[in-house]
């Protein structure tokens, strides 16, 4: 039960799921506020329309702010005027998510001021016939790097992807601490992990989380730094497919073996 209330800390995104008192807001994406104050078996989250909900961890499943994520903007009180407007993520920067507002403006918020829009309300905001993503792929001319034999062209790669997408360098990070003893790269592997130490990335960092061993360190700069100072062996387990990790670059940076459809009981 602890497990599943650490998955949904103040600012994590989920998406709300088997309810049955009422249907109608499954699927719907949702922010945590953090336990509720009225019920310790419950966590307390608000949607993108503004309603609040106490609910049970096995009713959330967990959803990921990345850059190119649309989002609606919430519970503001200093800065109201920018309640109810939507944006696409842009990047990650301390404490805050920067987004480009419809607006034209840039600005920042935390992420509990923030919940994820579903690819239908995307739709409406754009022209029918234009693809519709939820976030930044990686480029073509990236992933020709990678399939290079020459690992130097890979490992720059690999560095300019560990800039751009934070999940890269936790995936990294997972696959790093399978080859080497390290005290802060064991403790985040045995986070993303799940402590299976496999080289699989299962519980992805959430914004201003925490790492058990490591409470004092910002997690994710930790990854980052970690990896791009060993992007040449990251390169050659790339080349190899090492911990599936070129499959997951390449699979839209998701973990192929949690991909494969679940064969029937």
């Amino acid at each position: 039960m602890a497990d599943d209330f650490e998955r949904f800390p103040l600012g994590a995104h989920a998406q709300i799921t088997g309810l049955a008192s009422k249907p109608e807001l499954n699927e719907e994406y949702c922010v945590s506020k953090g336990p509720s104050k009225d019920n310790a078996e419950r966590i307390t989250v608000v949607t993108r329309a503004g309603a609040q909900l106490a609910l049970k961890p096995i009713n959330l499943k967990p959803a990921e702010l990345l850059p190119g994520t649309r989002v609606v903007v919430l519970g503001l009180t200093n800065a109201a005027k920018y309640n109810g407007q939507e944006g696409e993520v842009h990047s990650w920067q301390g404490e805050r998510w920067i987004v480009d507002l419809e607006s034209k403006e840039r600005k920042s918020f935390r992420s509990d001021n923030m919940v994820i829009l579903p690819a239908k309300i995307v739709s409406r905001k754009r022209p029918a016939e234009e693809p519709q993503v939820e976030a930044k792929k990686i480029k073509t001319s990236d992933m020709k790097d990678l399939e290079s034999t020459d690992e130097s062209v890979i490992a720059k790669a690999l560095v300019r992807l560990i800039g751009e997408f934070p999940i890269v360098a936790q995936k990294c990070i997972c696959c790093l601490a399978t080859k080497m003893t390290l005290t802060v790269m064991h403790e985040l592997a045995q986070h993303l992990t799940d402590k299976q130490n496999d080289g699989l990335l299962r519980r992805p960092l959430k914004p201003g989380e925490k790492v058990k061993g490591i409470e004092e360190l910002d997690a994710l700069e930790q990854c980052v730094a970690i990896t791009e100072r060993r992007a040449r062996a990251l390169a050659n387990m790339c080349r190899i497919n090492y911990c599936d990790l070129y499959g997951f670059l390449k699979h839209g940076l998701k973990e192929p073996q949690f991909n494969r459809p679940k064969r029937p009981s």
